[in-house]
Formats: structure tokens, C-alpha cells, sequence
């Protein structure tokens, strides 16, 4: 019987961020950074057709026995560590950090059971581990056995206290591992519920595919850029750079997060050139440019990162301009625009305010994003009174 190093009761409140759907994803992760390119979940229905047990399965390169100590005995405490928001990283491998989603299936299930086959010389070993959600401070494991299969982990999950609705869990999924299904499209990963593939489809609002060739150097950059009709779980819209061998090598969010205005997208960006790139030197002196030509600081880097922030920009106005006419609908509904009549010169001045809030939402869309009714009413005025005085003219040219 191992400890793990924290009580059982610590371990519930340090992992109160996950609900029960987080907490079912954290297993898919774990399959995932294992190495893993297909996971499989079943959900098992008992005779009155609830949730009786879940079953997930990677083919993965499983729990060396002789790391499983190191693996399972410390806890981190720290909420940095174990915060299910994962937007600072770099790359998305890892994305389980400290194995914590061993424990978060107290928020679903009575017991988690892992049996997992790994590959020790020429020898393939298999076990067992066993953890009860009322003691979560304790994991029981059985003794290594020959095996003849294929290496990965199987986690079965029994008493299920949570009610699993299906669209619910598609729907959560989509969100969660859209992105990272569509940057390893190439590679053939895979998430089956039930024996079907997640199909993610109804996430994505568009996607284009072409190619950028630096002209200096002749270098070419294999684009694939995709709006999602959602946000995203616990993922800023990010530009992902992928080397010749299909390997994610860095990530890094766009310029156009946290706008306001509900533009949900990512970049995947392949090129030799990220072969043998250094994305953490700053290189400021030039020296691996002049060298190898593979900084930051390159030319064909700069004019790769130019290119898609204008394609970017240019993918975001129509949407502005849909986001635009809505914020017109909301000011009017609000009652917040001023009473204009039918007369000519009022029609005018009616037109003109629509035309300067148009501007200024897609200026500054999360400015509008936050308004209430009330701060609508004042927002509306205030343009109103700007428009017929000396003030005019200055806003205006603003814009």
C-alpha cells in the first residue's frame, strides 16, 4: 500500500476547481501525454440505462512500475501547479502536469482502477493500481506480471454518482480536445466515445488551408487557420508551430485575445524551418541568425508573423461587422438611442450614431461587451451630444 504525501481530505479541496466533466478529461490527458494516439472511452449502462461504469483506454506507453512511486507518492499543493487553467505553456504535450487526474475521479466515481502494460527491455510488464475516493491518500498496487500486450493504461471507473448526460459530455469534449485533435490531424490521433470518433465538427465556424513562401529565402509555411464557434476550454487563441516531422515544437497566443468580441481561433503553422529553431532565445545580439538563420529575429520568421496577423485581421472584420450590427440591435432594444423622428434631419443624425457606435465596437469590442442597459443609455447620450457639437469633427477623425 502506498501514501500519497497529503490527506485525503486536502486532496478534495485542492482539486475543487474540476467538476465532474474536467475530472473525466483529466484521463484523456493523462492518455494523451503518455505518448498516446488513440484514447477510448466507454460509458458502460446498467439495466435502467444509467452510467454503472466508465472505462478509458490509451495506447499509450503505460506506468513503468519503477517510476510509480515518483509518479504517485507527491501531491503538489500549489493551485499554480495544479490549476486545470493551462494557458502559460509553451507546447501542448504535458498538458496532465504532475499526473493529478489520477485523483480527480473522486468528483464522479467510488474507486478508480488503472491496469497498465509497459515495455521493460524486451519484456512487456503489466499491473494493477487501485485508489478509493474515500481515500484518496492511499493507492494499493499489485505485483508485475509477464504480458504479450500491447503496451498503454486501461482506467475503469465503478459506482458512478454522477448522471452522464451524452450530448453534455460530447459537447464538453469538443471544446476541450478539438484544438489539440486538429493540430495532430496529421498524426492520426483519436478520441472515441462509444466507438465513434469525437466529432467536433459543429465547433468549428471555418477553416482554410494555403501556404506562405518567404520570397527572400524561399521558405515555405504550411497554414491551416480555424475559427471556432465557441471559446475554447482552457486554451487563448494560439499560433502553433509544427516542424517537418509533424512535432509540435512551440506555441504562443495571437494578437487578437481577450478582445472582447468572441473571435475564437487557432494557427497551425508547419515548416522545415522549425526544425532546429531556438523559440526561447531572444537573440538579441543576432548571432543565430547570422549563423543559421533560425531566431526569432530572422527575416522569414518576422514576415511569417506579419503575414498571419494580416490574414488574421482581415478573417476578423466581417465578424466585427456581424458583432457590430448585434450591438445596434442590443442599444435598441435597451431603448438607449435617443427619440428621433421621421424627419430628414433626424434620420440622419440617427444614421450617423449608429454609424460612429459601428466604429467604435469594432474598435474597442470588449468595451461593448460589458455594457448593461442603463450604461447603454449613457454611452448613446453621450455620443449623441458629442455629435452635435465642436466635438464632432475631433471624434470623427478619431475613428
Amino acid at each position: 500500500m502506498g501514501k500519497i504525501q497529503i490527506s485525503s481530505k486536502g486532496i478534495e479541496k485542492t482539486l475543487r476547481k474540476f467538476d465532474y466533466l474536467q475530472a473525466v478529461s483529466e484521463y484523456i490527458w493523462n492518455g494523451f501525454d503518455a505518448g498516446a494516439t488513440m484514447v477510448d472511452m466507454k460509458l458502460h449502462q446498467n439495466i435502467l440505462g444509467g452510467i454503472d461504469h466508465i472505462v478509458i483506454t490509451d495506447n499509450g506507453y503505460g506506468i513503468d512500475r519503477r517510476e510509480l512511486e515518483r509518479k504517485f507518492t507527491p501531491f503538489f499543493e500549489s493551485e499554480k501547479q495544479i490549476d486545470p487553467d493551462r494557458r502559460s505553456r509553451t507546447t501542448s504535450a504535458m498538458h496532465g502536469k504532475n499526473g493529478i487526474g489520477r485523483l480527480t475521479f473522486h468528483r464522479f466515481a467510488s474507486d478508480a482502477t488503472w491496469k497498465t502494460t509497459y515495455v521493460d527491455g524486451l519484456l512487456k510488464n503489466s499491473y494493477t493500481i487501485r485508489i478509493l475516493s474515500n481515500e484518496l491518500d492511499a493507492y494499493a498496487v499489485t505485483k508485475t506480471k509477464l504480458t504479450d500486450e500491447e503496451p498503454g493504461t486501461t482506467v475503469t471507473f465503478h459506482n458512478i454518482i454522477k448522471d452522464f448526460i451524452q450530448e453534455d459530455l460530447v459537447a464538453f469534449l469538443c471544446k476541450e480536445f478539438g484544438w489539440f485533435l486538429e493540430l495532430h490531424a496529421e498524426k492520426g490521433f483519436v478520441l472515441r466515445i462509444d466507438g465513434q470518433s469525437l466529432d467536433y465538427r459543429g465547433l468549428i465556424g471555418e477553416k482554410e488551408c494555403f501556404d506562405i513562401v518567404h520570397p527572400g529565402s524561399q521558405t515555405a509555411f504550411k497554414i491551416k487557420f480555424v475559427r471556432w464557434q465557441d471559446r475554447i476550454n482552457h486554451e487563448y487563441s494560439k499560433l502553433y508551430f509544427i516542424d517537418s516531422h509533424l512535432e509540435e515544437k512551440y506555441k504562443q497566443p495571437t494578437t487578437f485575445n481577450n478582445k472582447g468580441d468572441s473571435f475564437y481561433h487557432s494557427v497551425y503553422i508547419q515548416s522545415k524551418l522549425f526544425d532546429y529553431f531556438d523559440f526561447e532565445s531572444d537573440d538579441q545580439s543576432g548571432q543565430l541568425e547570422a549563423a543559421f538563420g533560425v531566431s526569432r529575429k530572422s527575416d522569414a520568421f518576422q514576415f511569417l508573423l506579419e503575414e498571419i496577423n494580416g490574414f488574421i485581421k482581415q478573417k476578423r472584420k466581417p465578424y466585427l461587422q456581424i458583432l457590430s450590427d448585434h450591438v445596434i440591435q442590443e442599444f435598441a432594444e435597451a431603448k438607449a438611442f435617443p427619440d428621433f423622428t421621421d424627419e430628414p434631419e433626424d434620420m440622419v443624425k440617427k444614421t450617423e450614431l449608429e454609424s460612429v457606435i459601428r466604429e467604435l465596437c469594432q474598435l474597442e469590442p470588449r468595451v461593448f461587451a460589458r455594457l448593461n442597459p442603463e450604461q447603454k443609455k449613457l454611452m448613446a447620450h453621450l455620443i449623441h451630444l458629442a455629435m452635435g457639437s465642436t466635438e464632432r469633427r475631433r471624434l470623427l477623425e478619431a475613428l
